[in-house]
């Protein structure tokens, strides 16, 4: 039976053993009292985003590089081994008001802690369209981007985006990023991005985007809307297969 996990109760947590990632030590810049996102993924294992923001404040990056530098001091006295540092938490990391000063100082800590890991981020890409978010996210090793449809209105049905989301312009915005690797999640149930049409819209999306690779994947928690269920290992083999077949684009399947 899957499981919904809590929100991230500190600032560096893990190392996480992430099925895509390999050993990723997790950074959280946003509050641990509740999930701060620019999204309300139906399959999201924080469950859904909030209506109103809590009372506690964003760590800004002063604080946040404390904690961070003193967390990474421990993991070296314990000899914790660590493949990637990866931006994540508890919601959308680029929302946070000093983005590029974070990935700044945390790169260069990892230069002094961590030197053979990669300093990554995962991220529904609604905000990378802002200047300053994009110059940060250029400045990163490693950027993984979600893409869950090839048309705006399944990805509106799934991935719920609030604000000012625009979807002509996330796509235009993925396509000027530079070496990025795309995250499809795919469900079925009481949503579903599985069908061969939508599928053939995403593979057409992903071409004209041109990444790195797609990491293709399904649920392993329990999501925020509990219609939402796995898809079978041969479909998402499919769909990964397809992808490649199509484009030349490597894809990844991850269970």
């Amino acid at each position: 039976m899957l499981r919904q996990i809590s929100l991230q109760d500190s600032v560096v947590y893990g190392p996480v053993q992430s099925r895509r990632l390999g050993s990723s030590l997790g950074i959280n810049p946003l509050p641990l009292s509740y999930k701060l996102c620019s999204s309300n993924c139906v399959y999201c294992q924080y469950g859904w985003t909030p209506a109103e923001h809590g009372t506690e404040p964003v760590k800004r990056a002063p604080e946040l590089l404390a904690i961070i530098q003193e967390s990474f001091e421990e993991f070296i006295r314990l000899g914790t081994p660590v493949d990637c540092v990866t931006l994540a938490g508890n919601g959308e990391p680029t929302l946070h008001p000093d983005l590029e000063e974070v990935i700044v100082g945390v790169k260069a800590l990892r230069d002094r802690y961590f030197p053979s890991a990669k300093v990554g981020i995962l991220s529904d890409g609604t905000q990378a369209h802002r200047p300053k978010v994009f110059r940060a996210l250029t400045l990163l090793d490693a950027r993984y981007m979600k893409l869950d449809a090839g048309d705006e209105e399944t990805w509106r049905l799934i991935d719920q985006p609030l604000g000012d989301a625009d979807w002509s312009r996330l796509l235009a915005t993925l396509k000027r990023l530079p070496d990025i690797v795309l995250q499809s999640m795919f469900i079925q149930g009481r949503y579903d991005n599985t069908r061969e049409d939508q599928v053939s819209r995403w593979v057409d999306v992903a071409s004209d985007i041109k990444p790195l690779s797609v990491q293709v994947y399904t649920i392993d928690r329990a999501p925020a809307d509990s219609g939402v269920t796995k898809v079978p290992l041969a479909r998402l083999e499919a769909i990964a297969a397809l992808l490649t077949q199509r484009t030349g684009i490597p894809a990844e399947v991850y269970e």
